[in-house]
């Protein structure tokens, strides 16, 4: 969808555009380059966790060490503590219930189908983490093929799970990979989109194609998985700086990204919404105030200047993000002084609408800015006599009124 053609786009969107060719999955070198860092942090994780369990804990054949140890770092990130405890208690349940039933009914095919149906089950009703059944099931079958029951050997292997997790979590806090880095590389992406669906938009309801707007709303619904990657990434950026000394002085800037989440998340809802509604607008034939437009392009244009601030960097604001923000800061609040009712009056319930969600994406972008929901939505032109937020309206000159 974007590149589309954008003979009319601002240098925020044409930004944007660019910015989302950079963050497109990468391939071969560059996906390599870009592992580099777990690709270490695995090798070394397995490589100490093998030592420790077999050279100083003393286990034969501690494999499930080495593998532990890589299965907790999680090429995806996420959250490694959680993990490792879901291997070892995976691993205790399995162990202990193919123990118990195997001494009871026996080794061969259908008993082994027996243990690993227990196996998951009460795996299940201990815990709801994703790798608990897994792992129950498969120390399950374990215990039901190599290890005789009662054998000291299944024990062995609990203690091989908690001895990989943990030196994984070590080797995570020692050598650290950028925990923030991303999650500004999800949100901007997500607010990329947001710009470049918008401008097409924009298009949309200039030129009356319904076609081109409805192709820019199938790739806004299409953005839920950057939405989970965004979260999931943040989850384990947390992590990582609450572990590594590296990175406990980024805590501050962690809980400042954490915060602005939300509204990322919003940007993209509310433009779903902004577009299908101006769809619906041009299958009716209306023709709105061209300001509703301009105000629609602008937003664009400013997002895409915003999704840029957030392309680069990690565990702090970059230099251009402290030299450009208030800027479009700016900007915002100049078109929340713009966004006036009279914008969408002869367009019907959907110019109502899209105006509406122009306002709101505003209030988004504020926040990601930095605002407060409050001050945020004291930016906006009143729609009502008296609002519940005081306005504090921006001009084009740059002072508030």
């Amino acid at each position: 969808m974007w590149q589309r053609p954008r003979r009319r786009a601002g240098a925020g969107v044409r930004a944007a555009a660019a910015s989302l060719s950079r963050l497109a999955p990468r391939q071969g070198l560059s996906r390599a380059r870009s592992t580099v860092i777990f690709a270490l942090q695995a090798a070394l994780s397995a490589g100490l966790a093998y030592w420790v369990a077999t050279d100083i804990i003393g286990h034969d054949n501690a494999f499930f060490a080495p593998i532990a140890g890589v299965i907790s770092l999680g090429l995806s990130g996420g959250k490694r503590i959680r993990r490792g405890f879901e291997i070892v208690l995976g691993a205790s349940v399995g162990i202990g219930i193919g123990d118990l039933v195997i001494s009871w009914i026996g080794d061969g095919p259908w008993q082994i189908g027996v243990v690993v149906f227990a196996a998951i089950l009460l795996a299940v009703v201990v815990d709801r983490g994703p790798l608990v059944p897994t792992q129950a099931a498969s120390s399950a079958v374990l215990v039901a093929t190599l290890i005789p029951p009662g054998d000291q050997g299944a024990f062995d292997r609990v203690v091989d799970a908690l001895v990989g997790g943990l030196i994984g979590l070590l080797v995570l806090a020692v050598v650290p990979k950028n925990p923030l880095r991303a999650v500004r590389r999800e949100m901007s992406g997500l607010i990329a989109k947001a710009s470049l669906v918008l401008d097409d938009v924009a298009d949309g309801i200039e030129d009356t194609d319904p076609g081109v707007i409805n192709r820019a709303l199938t790739t806004a619904r299409g953005t839920q998985t950057s939405v989970n990657a965004m979260l999931q990434a943040m989850s384990g950026g947390e992590e990582v700086v609450s572990i590594s000394p590296i990175y406990w002085s980024a805590r501050r800037y962690a809980k400042s990204i954490d915060r602005v989440l939300v509204p990322v998340d919003n940007i993209m809802r509310n433009t779903r919404v902004l577009a299908r509604r101006a769809e619906i607008m041009v299958n009716d034939g209306v023709s709105p105030n061209p300001g509703l437009t301009r105000l629609i392009r602008d937003l664009s244009d400013a997002l895409g200047h915003l999704a840029t601030l957030h392309a680069e960097g990690g565990s702090r604001f970059t230099d251009e993000e402290l030299l450009e923000l208030p800027e479009i800061t700016r900007r915002l609040q100049v078109l929340g002084g713009r966004a006036d009712v009279a914008l969408a009056r002869g367009s019907g319930l959907s110019g109502r609408v899209v105006l509406a969600q122009c306002r709101s994406i505003i209030v988004d972008a504020l926040q990601v800015c930095g605002m407060s929901r409050e001050s945020a939505m004291a930016a906006l032109r009143p729609t009502v006599e008296h609002p519940w937020q005081p306005p504090e309206l921006w001009e084009d000159g740059g002072a508030p009124d």
